[in-house]
């Protein structure tokens, strides 16, 4: 078929245009709204005082799932070996909704309060809306794709060997939250700190997160992951393994997914901390970032050991 057939068969097909609409809705809302608000000023995405480093993921992803939605309306379904549109867009936009979770809970009760905390922008609400539609497109339109042929299953030893190696990863998402993430002066501080008053500390930390200095409140969420994909690959080790959730989508694409908001949302963390020159990025979020790009790359073998077909 041509292009232009292309385009006209696609057209009439809702998958496609609700993907480009919802695509071009998160963009807009990402890249012109306010993330966070105050009594006197409002922040976009990309700022400190703003969406800091979720602002700045989640508009790469808006580019990213509108490339996606362009090829999708093209014809275009292979984009790398064994990860396809369909495939892609279930994995960034789960990305995309988890991630306006986490700026919301994890990190904008933290900002720098002093005596003005901040408030979500509408932006920020907005975005949302569409973000949380995204991977349902991708669950239904990959319903309908046409079963992958030639597709292997893994021998008893590698799965065995991938089955260990997610699990370790799933418990480095867990655990290494406890430690370390972010240091503002003398103050360190975990996922799981609480508000910890730090006049003792100097002016560093007073400036920086105001009197009651919080960690990123991210922890609980790492958890959620690390507990689903420790007990999938627990799963797995049985000797009859586990069943695939559908034939164009594989427990590697599952883990290809849950890996990336694993591996992102501490990219985000460390693109906050470059943003303020008082704040660096400790041994607990350098590890955690690790932790999900460990789950990446076990999915990415996988797929190619299994000749994984991009959808």
């Amino acid at each position: 078929m041509t292009l232009q057939q292309r385009l006209a068969s696609n057209v009439k097909n809702p998958f496609v245009i609700a993907h480009l609409v919802f695509a071009g809705t998160y963009f807009v809302f990402v890249f012109l709204g306010d993330w966070a608000k105050r009594k006197d000023a409002s922040y976009d995405a990309f700022g400190f005082y703003g969406g800091t480093g979720f602002g700045i993921l989640a508009f790469a992803a808006a580019i990213a799932l509108c490339i996606l939605a362009l090829m999708r309306l093209t014809g275009y379904s292979k984009v790398l070996p064994g990860l396809g549109v369909e495939q892609l867009t279930l994995a960034l936009g789960l990305f995309a909704t988890v991630n306006i979770f986490a700026f919301v809970f994890g990190w904008l009760p933290v900002l720098p309060v002093k005596k003005d905390p901040a408030g979500t922008g509408w932006g920020l609400v907005a975005a949302y809306w569409p973000a949380s539609f995204i991977p349902q497109i991708g669950i239904l339109s990959l319903a309908r794709t046409r079963p992958g042929k030639g597709i292997k299953p893994l021998s008893t030893v590698d799965r065995n060997a991938v089955s260990l190696l997610t699990l370790v990863a799933a418990v480095g998402v867990i655990v290494f939250p406890f430690m370390t993430w972010i240091k503002v002066g003398a103050l360190k501080l975990s996922t799981y700190d609480g508000r910890t008053e730090c006049n003792e500390l100097g002016d560093i930390c007073v400036e920086t997160l105001g009197k009651g200095a919080s960690g990123p409140r991210l922890g609980y969420l790492l958890l959620i992951i690390g507990a689903v994909v420790g007990f999938a690959a627990l799963m797995r080790l049985r000797p009859k393994g586990l069943a695939e959730p559908g034939p164009n989508l594989l427990l590697s694409h599952c883990l290809f997914g849950m890996g990336l908001t694993a591996f992102l949302i501490p990219l985000a963390m460390i693109i906050t901390t470059t943003q303020n020159d008082r704040m660096a990025a400790d041994t607990g979020l350098w590890l955690s970032l690790a932790s999900g790009a460990l789950m990446i790359v076990i999915s990415i073998y996988e797929n190619y050991r299994r000749g994984a077909k991009a959808a």
